[in-house]
């Protein structure tokens, strides 16, 4: 399986694909720049996600007046 950056194109070299250990600190990009460039390219506005997102995906997970956001309270909200 080769691997390339998702930026430039760039074929990453062979220990970046060996394992997570051995991995490139910039993984899956290639260097810090093109790791920056991809997140310019989200703070722009350059990639967005489309599908529509619904009140009920804003509010899950949110504490509402009075409740407390540990780990607790949250399974007791939302039973899944």
């Amino acid at each position: 399986m080769r691997l390339t950056c998702p930026t430039c194109r760039k074929l990453l070299p062979v220990s970046s694909q060996a394992t997570p250990d051995d991995a490139s600190p910039f993984r899956p990009f290639c260097s810090s720049r093109c790791k920056m460039a991809d997140l310019g390219s989200w703070l722009n506005e350059s990639y967005k996600i489309t599908s529509s997102v619904s009140d009920e995906d804003i509010d899950q997970g949110l504490a509402t007046e009075g409740e407390s956001m540990d780990p607790e309270s949250m399974d007791r909200r939302n039973p899944n």
